[in-house]
């Protein structure tokens, strides 16, 4: 009689367990059968996908840049002078080919809290920047952030780097419109010689000693109809001298040629623009060169 009491007390006990096993794994899955996607409470949020030829090198949410700024570096040249300014430790030039890429800086200025970072996208025609906002519903920390992104961007040498930025960079940017601007491009077997006149605008950031130059031109007339020149170019900038190492020449200069030089000026209200052709590594290849002035367009 025991051992009959002990048995049903056992078949009992081993029925219980697998109910509280089926309760259990029920809980553990959704309505479709399939484990639920836990994520643990501190888990830090990823940086948006970027795309595959976009490559973040450094990112960090503390940096000295308390305004928005945006720095391109397609030489290293120019990679030097943003290693200077930027605090987090990048790689080092001979890790680049900038034949093949260009390194682009963004980054957003003092934000009043955390939970904000930078989105660096390339599409066909352009690099796209923006900056992403925490949710209304987020719990962020209570304390002033500079959130940066350099990423590595890949383009080939000849080809432009119209970038695109969002109203946290467009609003502290200077904006000037081209009231003059000639043009000279030459080259080919045949020595052809074209001038031309150019029109357009030029956007403006600037910090401390550098300053980037958002380019958006075109030929003006009939001879330079579908010519245009939308580069991206930044550099040194000192006492309102500019000295931009790099800027591809766009279509003001037919293939294969080489990158142009940009020294001049900036005051308050004007800027005076010197373009010269570096030295040609083709032979019978074309370049361009020129001047422009523009004036400050008033908000």
């Amino acid at each position: 009689m025991k051992i009959i009491k002990f048995l049903l007390i056992a078949a009992l006990g081993l029925s219980l367990a697998g109910c509280v096993s089926a309760q259990t794994d029920k809980r553990r899955t959704n309505k479709n059968g399939k484990p639920k996607n836990t994520k643990p409470m501190n888990e830090k949020p990823k940086a948006e996908p970027t795309g595959e030829n976009v490559k973040i090198i450094a990112e960090d949410v503390y940096e000295s840049l308390e305004t928005p700024f945006i720095f391109v570096a397609r030489s290293a040249e120019t990679y030097a002078q943003l290693q200077k300014f930027v605090a987090l430790k990048l790689p080092p030039a001979t890790e680049i080919d900038f034949a093949k890429s260009a390194v682009v800086a963004a980054f957003a200025g003092t934000k009043n809290t955390g939970g904000y970072s930078v989105s660096v996208k390339k599409t066909a025609d352009k690099i796209t920047i923006g900056l992403i906002e925490p949710p209304k519903d987020a719990i962020t920390t209570d304390a002033l952030t500079t959130p940066f992104a350099v990423s590595l961007v890949s383009i080939e040498a000849e080809e432009t780097l119209p970038v695109e930025v969002s109203e946290n960079w467009k609003n502290p940017m200077q904006a000037f419109k081209v009231v003059s601007g000639e043009f000279e491009s030459s080259g080919g077997f045949a020595g052809r010689l074209k001038k031309f006149n150019a029109e357009g605008t030029i956007g403006v950031l600037s910090f401390g000693d550098y300053a980037t130059l958002f380019f958006n031109l075109s030929g003006k007339g009939a001879d330079a109809s579908g010519m245009r020149l939308t580069e991206t170019a930044s550099g040194a900038m000192k006492n309102g001298t500019i000295d931009l190492a790099r800027l591809d020449a766009g279509s003001f200069s037919e293939n294969p040629k080489p990158p142009l030089k940009v020294s001049g000026m900036l005051s308050n209200d004007k800027i005076s623009l010197t373009f010269e052709p570096l030295p040609a590594t083709v032979a019978d290849g074309f370049q361009t060169g020129g001047k422009l002035e523009a004036v400050k367009i008033k908000r």
